[in-house]
């Protein structure tokens, strides 16, 4: 375990733009976006690799952007739910105990199928992923049309999404 997966509190990777590769490449990028973000993540994907998104970076960072403020949403778009409860715990116990912040919904039947991933910070800071079978992606905090493409795509698919319930009923 490197020294910035212990002391993932302390560790600031900066947002560097480009081409990342490599499961550990694509957790440092989404910990940097999330990172930069001041208000809003948006998250879509078929699946998430648990390679990245079941780390202490990853889930550190995005506890700390949705408990920061009031005001701080992080949605998450997924098509498989099984394997988000299965795989990614950390990440699923972060949208039980910051409800308010944190909602996960499950993509509509019609508009499943996708190959790709995007995560997106506030309005303008992307990760692509073209195929999620590919530990390869691209970031960029240039590029304002392909990122208003991208939220486009993504609230008009989060409003035929159907809510993931994630709170257990306890007696």
């Amino acid at each position: 375990m490197t020294q910035s997966e212990t002391s993932g509190d302390r560790a600031n990777p900066a947002l560097t733009e480009g081409l990342v590769k490599g499961s550990e490449g694509l957790a440092r990028a989404v910990t940097a976006l999330l990172r930069s973000a001041r208000r809003q993540v948006r998250l879509f994907a078929p699946y998430l690799d648990p390679n990245v998104f079941h780390t202490a970076a990853v889930t550190g960072a995005m506890t700390r952007f949705g408990a920061q403020h009031l005001h701080n949403r992080v949605q998450i778009l997924i098509e498989d739910v099984a394997q988000v409860r299965r795989d990614n715990g950390r990440l699923v116990e972060i949208a039980r105990r910051l409800a308010d912040a944190v909602e996960i919904r499950e993509v509509e039947d019609n508009d499943r199928g996708a190959r790709d991933l995007f995560l997106l910070a506030d309005r303008a800071t992307f990760l692509l992923q073209e195929d999620v079978g590919r530990n390869d992606g691209v970031v960029s905090a240039r590029a304002p049309q392909e990122a208003a493409q991208l939220i486009g795509r993504f609230d008009a698919l989060w409003e035929r999404a159907t809510p993931v319930a994630l709170r257990t009923l306890g007696l």
